[in-house]
């Protein structure tokens, strides 16, 4: 009689391969879709795609996280900031039920990770995701005058910046549980048959992997999940929209973090030592002079492009006939514009200079999870390659082919992301114009924009370009003193 677990994994392998073929393609086709969308700048229409995919009705309510924060980024850029904020909010939601994911749940994901691929399973949500939802919240709190839900939010972000090490901890933990269970298993079954010695392909498959990545040596990773463009702006709100004293230290202790991470850059050196000064009382707010801040969000955040590494495997005959591991790797993508200059009254007042690398950011959090996505790679590989083994054992030449091809087709890395995050962040600050307009011009852009300042003492300037030549659009704030 043949074996039961054999007859399972037939029943997995016919499920799996048109499952996780089909819904791979489709998945990655609508997000290159929505990313052309975006990089030409059509805000409208890539929000309205993101919308569909992630079928998100009108109160932001959605089932497909990924799409929830497409969908609010792209609802930001063409203005639709209290949309973008139900969408976000929801997005949220989603975020908070994922931490607290019951034990069938994450069984379920955890075997079909090994035995199929992680894209059947729901968008794992980035520490840097988590933060960068309550930065947006905030933005578009300002956007639509409701400064205390901004406030709200921006406490919100902070909080998850202080909470992101333990955050990321619990995770790992989580998974390092999943993944040693899978090699138990699965040397369990190499134990019982002799065939594949895990240990040994194990550890000449990481010599291999390695070879393929070996950028990862040569980034520069932030400390400790630090956003400095999520602090500064937490830092900037509470200097200008301050309700008392202790608002002032908020401020300055985000911008002394940023100062750290970003030295040279004229506009934080200059507001720390104005945030330091209104702290102790030296200085007051309603005497500052007025000021202009262009935050400038410049280009796309890597994508996630898939690479495969055929895995040496070391068995005492050759019974498999396809192995190969897939695993993510970073895309980094172009800068729309090198940077903004601003103009006023025919006199070049200064240009935009970098605050903040998203592609740092994202750097930083795939680098630390990198050796568990290897781990959880090499498992589901080497526990196909058992199951190849095992079709050919007992159902010869016609098992092993099918295997071959369950294996083939299966063998997906995750390539999801919030890709329509920045590469980076700039920033300029400048006196406001006496004749209330500011001119901002890069180079390369076809048009400078003219942006007409309100009335008021302090101005913030949010500017958004995708892709080299694509139309800046750009939203503009007041705060008073």
């Amino acid at each position: 009689m043949r074996n039961p677990s054999t007859l399972a994994r037939g029943l997995i392998i016919s499920g799996a391969v048109l499952l996780a073929g089909c819904q791979t393609l489709s998945s990655k086709q609508n997000l290159e879709d929505f990313n052309q969308q975006y990089a030409q700048g059509n805000y409208q229409n890539a929000a309205r795609f993101a919308l569909k995919s992630g079928g998100i009705d009108a109160e932001g309510e959605g089932g497909n996280l990924m799409w929830s924060l497409q969908a609010g980024t792209a609802l930001s850029a063409s203005g639709q900031f209290d949309y973008s904020n139900k969408v976000f909010d929801h997005a949220e939601t989603m975020m908070k039920a994922e931490d607290t994911e019951n034990i069938g749940r994450k069984g379920l994901e955890k075997v079909t990770a090994t035995l199929v691929n992680n894209n059947l399973n729901r968008y794992a949500p980035t520490v840097y995701d988590g933060v960068m939802v309550n930065t947006y919240k905030a933005l578009n709190s300002i956007f639509l005058h409701d400064l205390q839900n901004a406030r709200i939010e921006f406490n919100r972000a902070a909080d998850r910046q202080r909470r992101a090490e333990e955050a990321f901890k619990s995770r790992i933990e989580a998974q390092k549980q999943k993944l040693a269970e899978t090699r138990q298993q699965t040397e369990g079954e190499q134990a019982r048959t002799s065939q594949l010695d895990f240990k040994k392909s194990e550890s000449e498959s990481r010599n291999a992997i390695a070879d393929a990545f070996p950028e990862l040596n040569a980034w520069a990773a932030y400390p400790d999940f630090v956003n400095p463009y999520t602090d500064y702006l937490h830092g900037l709100y509470f200097m200008l929209a301050s309700a008392d004293r202790s608002d002032y230290g908020k401020a300055r202790q985000s911008l002394r973090r940023v100062r750290g991470m970003a030295p040279d850059n004229t506009a934080v050196r200059t507001d720390y030592k104005v945030i330091s000064n209104l702290r102790t009382g030296a200085w007051r707010k309603h005497k500052l002079r007025p000021a202009v801040w262009v935050i400038f969000e410049n280009g796309e955040a890597p994508a996630i492009d898939e690479t495969l590494i055929p895995l040496p495997l070391f068995l005492l005959n050759d019974q498999v006939e396809y192995s190969q591991i897939a695993l993510p790797k970073l895309k980094e993508r172009d800068r729309a514009y090198p940077y903004l200059e601003a103009h006023a009254g025919g006199k070049r007042l200064g240009q935009t200079e970098l605050l903040a690398s998203m592609d740092r950011v994202i750097q930083t959090e795939f680098k630390r999870e990198f050796p568990l996505k290897v781990t959880e790679a090499i498992a589901s590989t080497l526990t196909k390659a058992f199951i190849q083994y095992q079709a050919k054992k007992e159902l010869g030449l016609a098992g092993s082919l099918l295997a071959g091809v369950y294996q083939a087709t299966t063998t997906r890395a995750d390539t999801r992301s919030w890709s329509s995050l920045p590469k980076e962040v700039q920033v300029l600050r400048v006196r406001k114009p006496a004749g209330g307009t500011l001119e901002l011009n890069a180079p390369g852009l076809a048009q400078p924009l003219k942006v007409e300042l309100p009335d008021t003492r302090f101005s913030v300037i949010y500017v958004k370009a995708s892709a080299p030549g694509s139309k800046p659009v750009y939203q503009v704030a007041g705060f008073d003193a």
